[in-house]
């Protein structure tokens, strides 16, 4: 079974910085402080919308607070395009797709990310957490998709016609580095706070 073991040196050379900027913090935290909540069918909830239409809706039950978030500004979801470019990043090594164009696309799209991310967490985190977090994401993705697989079925999601060696060969195909680069470029080009829903 693969392990994500063998990018962790990568992504530690991307994970560099300090903490998390405290304004998404603050917005939250006011906007938690200032919202009543309301009691639905027995259940006490509220919602409140942050910069860049991330919506945050909780639930108190017990005293025990529950929080989702749901980024709606139209550019997706930062958290789970990290974690998705984190498992590509994986694939690539797992199936020895040997593309440094590829590799290095998705190294620059992971540090950008993660340097918004950390710009507009909602909690005090580094970037190095972010990374960390979005490489075990990806890791229990990966290892899902090939679990309890025989070396048959594994090179069957490397080199088969739905594997991940003809998805990055349509990747190749279409100018990766260009196509990475716009996808970043619209994912961050609105401030706003970075979550992880909706991830489809």
């Amino acid at each position: 079974m693969f392990r994500m073991g063998v990018i962790v040196a990568v992504l530690a050379s991307l994970a560099t910085g300090g903490v998390a900027s405290a304004q998404p913090r603050d917005e939250f935290n006011e906007l938690s402080a200032s919202t009543p909540w309301q009691v639905v069918d027995g259940v006490e909830t509220r919602e409140f919308t942050l910069k860049g239409k991330v919506i945050v809706q909780q639930e108190r039950i017990g005293g025990k607070v529950s929080t989702m978030t749901e980024d709606r500004s139209g550019r997706g979801a930062v958290m789970c395009v990290l974690e998705t470019y984190v498992m590509l990043l994986a694939a690539n090594e797992v199936c020895q797709i040997n593309d440094d164009e590829t590799r290095s696309s998705l190294m620059s799209a992971i540090s950008r990310i993660g340097e918004f991310a950390e710009r507009n967490s909602i909690e005090p985190i580094t970037r190095r957490e972010i990374v960390s977090r979005a490489e075990s994401a990806g890791e229990q993705a990966l290892e899902a998709a090939t679990a309890d697989s025989h070396l048959a079925q594994l090179k069957q999601q490397c080199t088969g016609p739905q594997g991940f060696g003809e998805a990055f060969l349509q990747l190749r195909k279409m100018g990766v580095s260009k196509l990475f680069k716009e996808q970043v470029d619209d994912l961050l080009s609105v401030e706003r706070p970075a979550v992880m829903g909706p991830c489809r």
